[in-house]
């Protein structure tokens, strides 16, 4: 193997509650080959950079680097940032506000051996109340995901690829700078015929986004990007959801206003209400109807 066999890259703004914990599981791993962990400071005002610059002159392997991502803003630029800087040949992706599984290092550059593109399970119940899965969902972990059953999906915080790959399809969009950058991503791999591998020890589990502020963001930032991968998906010939698929959303607006009432309902109904907004937004940003 190379002297470096894999890079891991971490996209980290303000992330000085959880950074910790994702990186002690991550160095905590045994892995057979070089590694390396690449931490980037994407203009944090918290103590995040001290904490990583921390880990990064106590820790001897893997080696830890912290790089400052200034000119931009947003996981995608800081993503395609910490991938330029990478020493290897294969890169995987993790977020610092999430826990890789045991065995998720060796797992994933074991396989970007054999494969062009690597994902595992998301899952959601260790890190996230009852009441927030119940809204958010819950994912398969023992087959890849799909984007309403369009193409096949990888979440931007479990994903590895090979830098010939990352070269060819261009790096992660950095005007979906709030959510959906991996959706599109993914959907760049489809339409180039690029597969994507399924390794169930690759799990990471999930942080969801449990304040209504957030969730209103995070859901009106998916919803912006949804008529866009659908008119996409549209002229290349795709079959796409009903451009009214959607309706069970704008009812549910109306059925949980009772719920408004308490943090947990308010926070579940920000993210519905979040998410219709932006695909309204979103429509009209494309000049196309997806309701």
């Amino acid at each position: 193997m190379n002297a470096c066999a894999l890079s891991v890259v971490i996209p980290v703004h303000n992330a000085s509650e959880t950074i910790r914990s994702q990186l002690d599981a991550l160095i905590a791993q045994s892995v057979p080959f070089p590694w390396e962990i690449i931490i980037v400071d994407n203009n944090s005002t918290d103590d995040s950079a001290a904490i990583a610059s921390m880990y990064s002159e106590t820790t001897n392997t893997p080696q830890i680097r912290v790089v400052a991502a200034f000119d931009g803003q947003g996981a995608s630029y800081a993503r395609n940032f910490g991938i330029a800087e990478a020493r290897s040949e294969a890169i995987a992706c993790c977020d610092a506000d999430d826990i890789v599984g045991p065995s998720w290092v060796a797992t994933m550059g074991t396989a970007l051996q054999e494969h062009d593109v690597v994902t595992g399970p998301l899952e959601v119940r260790q890190l996230n109340p009852a009441w927030l899965v119940a809204t958010r969902g819950i994912f398969a972990l023992d087959r890849i995901s799909t984007y309403a059953g369009a193409f096949p999906l990888a979440g931007a915080g479990n994903i590895g690829m090979r830098r010939s790959v990352w070269d060819q399809v261009g790096g992660f969009d950095e005007e979906m700078r709030g959510a959906g950058e991996d959706i599109e991503f993914c959907l760049r791999l489809f339409l180039r015929g690029i597969p994507l591998h399924f390794e169930a020890n690759c799990i990471v589990h999930y942080r969801y986004r449990g304040d209504a502020r957030t969730l209103w963001n995070q859901g009106r930032f998916y919803g912006r990007g949804r008529p866009l991968i659908f008119k996409r998906l549209h002229r290349s010939g795709i079959a796409t959801p009903s451009r009214c698929a959607g309706w069970k959303s704008w009812m549910l607006l109306v059925l949980w206003l009772p719920r408004i009432v308490n943090r947990d309902g308010r926070a579940a109904w920000c993210w519905i209400a979040g998410n219709r907004l932006g695909q309204l937004e979103g429509c009209l940003r494309c000049r196309s109807i997806w309701l």
